[in-house]
Protein backbone atom coordinates (compact mmCIF):
# COMPACT_ATOMS: atom_id res chain seq x y z
CA UNK A 1 0.00 0.00 0.00
CA UNK A 2 1.46 3.38 -1.17
CA UNK A 3 1.75 6.26 1.45
CA UNK A 4 -1.14 8.02 -0.34
CA UNK A 5 -3.74 5.05 -0.30
CA UNK A 6 -2.68 4.61 3.76
CA UNK A 7 -3.74 7.71 4.26
CA UNK A 8 -6.66 7.64 2.43
CA UNK A 9 -7.29 3.96 4.05
CA UNK A 10 -6.76 5.49 7.66
CA UNK A 11 -9.29 8.86 6.70
CA UNK A 12 -12.24 6.46 5.09
CA UNK A 13 -11.69 4.67 8.81
CA UNK A 14 -11.91 7.56 10.73
CA UNK A 15 -14.88 8.88 8.64
CA UNK A 16 -16.72 5.65 9.32
CA UNK A 17 -15.99 5.77 12.95
CA UNK A 18 -17.27 9.27 13.23
CA UNK A 19 -20.45 8.30 11.64
CA UNK A 20 -21.22 5.83 14.37
CA UNK A 21 -20.54 8.16 17.26
CA UNK A 22 -23.52 8.88 18.50
CA UNK A 23 -22.79 11.51 21.14
CA UNK A 24 -20.41 13.60 18.41
CA UNK A 25 -23.77 13.53 15.97
CA UNK A 26 -25.34 15.37 19.28
CA UNK A 27 -22.83 17.26 19.88
CA UNK A 28 -22.55 18.59 15.94
CA UNK A 29 -26.49 19.00 15.61
CA UNK A 30 -26.53 20.99 19.06
CA UNK A 31 -23.21 22.90 17.76
CA UNK A 32 -24.90 23.51 14.57
CA UNK A 33 -28.32 24.89 16.02
CA UNK A 34 -27.01 27.10 18.25
CA UNK A 35 -24.46 28.64 15.70
CA UNK A 36 -27.71 29.14 13.59
CA UNK A 37 -28.51 32.02 16.03
CA UNK A 38 -25.43 33.91 14.72
CA UNK A 39 -26.05 32.98 11.38
CA UNK A 40 -22.69 31.43 11.62
CA UNK A 41 -22.75 30.25 7.57
CA UNK A 42 -23.15 33.86 6.76
CA UNK A 43 -19.53 35.01 8.22
CA UNK A 44 -17.33 33.32 5.29
CA UNK A 45 -17.11 34.45 1.19
CA UNK A 46 -15.63 33.02 -1.63
CA UNK A 47 -13.68 35.60 -3.69
CA UNK A 48 -15.00 38.51 -2.54
CA UNK A 49 -18.48 37.58 -2.56
CA UNK A 50 -20.63 36.10 0.30
CA UNK A 51 -21.21 32.12 0.05
CA UNK A 52 -23.63 31.29 3.18
CA UNK A 53 -22.42 27.78 3.53
CA UNK A 54 -20.63 25.55 5.81
CA UNK A 55 -16.43 25.83 5.81
CA UNK A 56 -16.68 22.01 5.26
CA UNK A 57 -19.65 22.24 2.48
CA UNK A 58 -16.99 24.75 0.51
CA UNK A 59 -14.40 22.16 0.47
CA UNK A 60 -16.41 19.13 -0.43
CA UNK A 61 -18.35 21.18 -3.42
CA UNK A 62 -14.76 21.90 -4.66
CA UNK A 63 -13.38 18.08 -3.99
CA UNK A 64 -16.44 17.28 -5.68
CA UNK A 65 -15.82 19.88 -8.35
CA UNK A 66 -12.24 18.10 -8.95
CA UNK A 67 -13.23 14.89 -8.95
CA UNK A 68 -16.62 15.22 -11.62
CA UNK A 69 -14.88 17.59 -13.62
CA UNK A 70 -18.12 18.95 -14.71
CA UNK A 71 -18.75 21.04 -18.41
CA UNK A 72 -21.78 22.83 -16.66
CA UNK A 73 -22.45 23.23 -13.10
CA UNK A 74 -26.65 24.38 -12.36
CA UNK A 75 -26.98 25.85 -9.10
CA UNK A 76 -30.51 26.12 -7.35
CA UNK A 77 -30.00 29.55 -5.22
CA UNK A 78 -27.90 32.79 -5.70
CA UNK A 79 -28.22 34.86 -2.81
CA UNK A 80 -25.36 36.97 -2.75
CA UNK A 81 -23.56 34.68 -5.34
CA UNK A 82 -20.59 33.74 -3.48
CA UNK A 83 -21.54 29.75 -4.65
CA UNK A 84 -21.51 30.44 -8.28
CA UNK A 85 -18.77 32.49 -7.73
CA UNK A 86 -16.64 29.50 -5.97
CA UNK A 87 -17.91 27.08 -9.01
CA UNK A 88 -17.00 29.55 -11.46
CA UNK A 89 -13.33 29.73 -9.97
CA UNK A 90 -12.99 26.02 -9.45
CA UNK A 91 -14.16 24.91 -13.43
CA UNK A 92 -11.46 27.69 -13.95
CA UNK A 93 -8.75 25.95 -12.43
CA UNK A 94 -9.78 22.49 -14.38
CA UNK A 95 -8.98 24.49 -17.42
CA UNK A 96 -6.10 25.46 -16.17
CA UNK A 97 -5.23 22.52 -14.87
CA UNK A 98 -5.93 20.48 -18.37
CA UNK A 99 -4.00 23.41 -19.88
CA UNK A 100 -1.13 22.58 -18.12
CA UNK A 101 -1.27 18.63 -18.74
CA UNK A 102 -1.35 19.19 -22.67
CA UNK A 103 0.77 22.10 -22.76
CA UNK A 104 -1.55 24.54 -24.51
CA UNK A 105 -2.17 28.22 -23.94
CA UNK A 106 -5.36 29.14 -22.89
CA UNK A 107 -7.28 32.61 -22.77
CA UNK A 108 -8.58 32.80 -19.25
CA UNK A 109 -11.71 34.87 -20.30
CA UNK A 110 -12.66 32.03 -22.58
CA UNK A 111 -13.95 28.47 -21.45
CA UNK A 112 -16.48 25.89 -22.55
CA UNK A 113 -16.84 25.43 -18.85
CA UNK A 114 -20.10 27.29 -16.90
CA UNK A 115 -22.28 28.10 -14.09
CA UNK A 116 -25.76 28.31 -14.28
CA UNK A 117 -27.15 30.20 -11.36
CA UNK A 118 -31.60 30.15 -11.14
CA UNK A 119 -32.60 32.08 -8.27
CA UNK A 120 -36.45 33.45 -8.07
CA UNK A 121 -35.48 36.72 -6.87
CA UNK A 122 -32.00 37.80 -7.90
CA UNK A 123 -31.59 40.83 -6.24
CA UNK A 124 -30.15 43.91 -8.59
CA UNK A 125 -27.19 44.61 -6.02
CA UNK A 126 -26.32 41.58 -6.30
CA UNK A 127 -26.37 40.43 -9.76
CA UNK A 128 -24.47 43.58 -10.62
CA UNK A 129 -21.77 42.25 -8.09
CA UNK A 130 -21.93 39.09 -9.73
CA UNK A 131 -21.54 40.66 -13.26
CA UNK A 132 -18.36 42.16 -11.93
CA UNK A 133 -16.63 39.94 -10.76
CA UNK A 134 -13.51 38.82 -12.47
CA UNK A 135 -15.50 35.22 -12.81
CA UNK A 136 -18.26 36.29 -14.78
CA UNK A 137 -17.64 35.16 -18.11
CA UNK A 138 -18.28 31.80 -16.63
CA UNK A 139 -21.80 32.43 -15.39
CA UNK A 140 -24.98 32.52 -16.77
CA UNK A 141 -28.03 33.17 -14.31
CA UNK A 142 -31.86 32.43 -14.50
CA UNK A 143 -34.81 34.57 -12.63
CA UNK A 144 -37.55 32.57 -11.61
CA UNK A 145 -38.37 29.57 -9.81
CA UNK A 146 -36.40 26.60 -9.96
CA UNK A 147 -39.30 24.35 -10.59
CA UNK A 148 -41.38 26.48 -12.87
CA UNK A 149 -41.43 24.60 -16.41
CA UNK A 150 -40.59 27.10 -18.32
CA UNK A 151 -37.64 27.61 -16.63
CA UNK A 152 -36.76 23.99 -16.38
CA UNK A 153 -37.09 24.11 -20.07
CA UNK A 154 -34.43 26.88 -20.24
CA UNK A 155 -32.03 25.29 -18.46
CA UNK A 156 -32.25 21.64 -20.75
CA UNK A 157 -32.27 23.98 -23.35
CA UNK A 158 -29.08 25.56 -21.93
CA UNK A 159 -27.67 22.09 -20.64
CA UNK A 160 -27.88 20.50 -24.16
CA UNK A 161 -24.52 20.01 -25.78
CA UNK A 162 -22.66 19.83 -21.82
CA UNK A 163 -21.02 16.33 -21.40
CA UNK A 164 -21.15 16.45 -17.34
CA UNK A 165 -23.58 18.44 -15.19
CA UNK A 166 -23.42 18.61 -11.56
CA UNK A 167 -26.33 20.08 -9.72
CA UNK A 168 -26.23 21.81 -6.46
CA UNK A 169 -29.88 22.03 -4.83
CA UNK A 170 -29.33 25.34 -2.44
CA UNK A 171 -32.77 27.41 -2.80
CA UNK A 172 -36.08 26.53 -0.68
CA UNK A 173 -35.37 23.70 1.67
CA UNK A 174 -39.11 22.21 2.31
CA UNK A 175 -39.83 19.07 1.32
CA UNK A 176 -42.18 19.37 -1.47
CA UNK A 177 -40.03 22.07 -3.37
CA UNK A 178 -36.55 20.18 -2.97
CA UNK A 179 -38.33 16.51 -4.60
CA UNK A 180 -40.02 18.92 -7.71
CA UNK A 181 -36.28 19.97 -7.92
CA UNK A 182 -35.05 16.78 -7.75
CA UNK A 183 -37.20 15.17 -10.01
CA UNK A 184 -36.85 18.42 -12.28
CA UNK A 185 -32.99 18.17 -12.63
CA UNK A 186 -32.29 14.58 -12.05
CA UNK A 187 -30.19 12.98 -14.51
CA UNK A 188 -32.25 12.08 -17.38
CA UNK A 189 -32.06 14.90 -20.10
CA UNK A 190 -28.41 16.23 -19.84
CA UNK A 191 -25.88 15.68 -21.57
CA UNK A 192 -24.83 14.91 -24.94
Amino acid sequence: MTPSESFQAEARGNIQRLSMDESLGEMTLDWMNRSAAYKYTYHFSSLGRPVIQYPQDIVAMQELIWRIRPDLVIETGIAHGGSLVMSAANLALLDVCDAIEIGETINPRVSRRKVLGIDIDIRAHNRAAIEAHPMASRIQMIEGSSIEPAVIAQVRHIAQGYERVLVCLDSNHTHAHVLAELVAYGATGYGG
